[in-house]
């Protein structure tokens, strides 16, 4: 660890609870648990919760304009096109929700949601493209459906659940699987142009993948639980390069902008930059935390948040912390989780130690942790917690610890 590594680190760890300058623009309380990235379109915002409503806000003041109950936790980020809200619930359907009234277009259903594991905290983000609209399910299919009336167009059955959220591009649409496999998909027919097998590890010999691949100009960038972050061409699926993270899982989809990559990790609690064109690392950053969402540009900042309650903000050039916003509920209970040095607590520790990892990892989710992707416009970000909570900070004029 550098020195300047180390000092942000320090600053991190020994930031103060967050006082009235801080406070968030506004913030609104669902019933349950976000693991819904929020989707912004014009001055609306929309979110999904764990108390199976998707909500539209207005994204300059956060009062609700009205919300929409499916019969299952709807934790996929919604998908806006053309006045119509498409997102997809654990009751295992999709709904296609008209976005000035909230009221229903039309539904389709899968042959049902599972969730693989305890982790499988998210589902699939639809994807519109063209006159579809794509997204995988836990019955194991990727499903096209007309996005006017929501008839199925194709079917792409696989192996295992299929939670990451496809992307189109170059002609293509990928989407990755829990069976370890991406797959590059004709958008007319579902038929496989190519696929590419992950690696795998003694652990997760499959090489699950969890969450969307980015893509930019022409090359595929995603995480694995097999320890490893992949880049692909994207016209063949020819591996080009790959980074192996020695404490675990990679699940977030990378952040791309022109020069660097910018991912977290899950046990392996650090934040990365990677060179672009060679996936070197530039520099990476000991944030305490599992990392499952994107990192955002904010301004000249990376902003990302973590498991422990915490938005952080760095310098893309050097990792350094710029600044740090942390939930009131992690506020009130990080001493249940973590000591002064930001390690586990030694109760914390032996519940993972004596088969009690399950009640570990539910105190964890206590903390209005942050496990989605921000949204951003200008200065403000906005994002979801464990907590219920869905906020909009305003990040001008937090930058510049000293």
């Amino acid at each position: 660890m550098t020195v300047r590594t180390l000092l942000s680190c320090v600053l991190l760890l020994s930031l103060p609870a967050i006082g009235s300058a801080q406070d968030p623009h506004w913030t609104f309380e669902t019933g349950g648990p976000i693991y819904s990235s929020p989707a912004l379109h014009d001055d609306g915002i929309y979110v999904g919760s764990g108390d199976g409503h998707l909500y539209a806000l207005d994204a300059n003041t956060g009062a609700e304009r009205w919300r929409f109950q499916t019969g299952g936790a709807v934790d996929s980020a919604p998908a806006v096109a053309d006045g119509v809200v498409f997102v997809v619930s654990r009751d295992g359907h999709l709904y296609a929700v008209d976005a000035a009234q909230g009221t229903l277009r039309w539904s389709y259903a899968t042959e049902g949601e599972q969730m693989l594991d305890f982790w499988d905290f998210y589902l699939s983000d639809p994807l519109v493209y063209e006159d579809m609209v794509v997204f995988g399910s836990g019955d194991g299919a990727i499903h096209a459906l007309d996005r006017a009336t929501g008839e199925l167009r194709w079917r792409h059955a696989t192996s295992e659940v299929v939670h990451a959220a496809p992307v189109g591009g170059d002609g293509l649409i990928y989407v990755g699987g829990f069976d370890g496999v991406l797959r590059a998909l004709e958008p007319e027919t579902g038929r496989v142009a190519w696929q590419f097998e992950t690696e795998g590890n003694p652990s997760f010999p499959r090489g699950d993948i969890q969450r969307a691949a980015a893509l930019v100009d022409g090359v595929l960038y995603f995480g694995s639980r097999d320890y490893r972050l992949y880049a692909l061409d994207a016209t063949d699926g020819r591996l080009l390069w790959s980074l192996e993270e020695s404490g675990g899982w990679i699940i977030a989809t990378p952040l791309v902008t022109a020069d660097r990559i910018f991912f977290g990790a899950s046990d392996g609690q650090r934040f990365y930059a990677l060179e672009r064109s060679t996936g070197a690392i530039a520099w990476t950053l000991p944030v305490f935390t599992r990392v499952f969402g994107t990192a955002v540009k904010v301004g000249d900042e990376v902003v990302f948040g973590g498991f422990n309650g915490r938005l952080m903000a760095v310098d893309p050039a050097s990792g350094d912390v710029r600044w740090s916003y942390q939930t009131p509920a992690s506020r009130e209970r990080f001493d249940t989780v973590y000591d002064a040095e930001g390690g586990l607590t030694e109760e914390m520790q032996e519940m993972y130690g004596d088969g009690r990892g399950r009640e570990a990892e539910m105190r964890l989710l206590t903390l209005g942790s942050i496990p989605a992707n921000p949204a951003v416009r200008g200065s403000m970000v906005y994002f979801g917690t464990t907590e219920g909570v869905l906020y909009a900070l305003d990040a001008a004029g937090r930058g510049g610890l000293e």
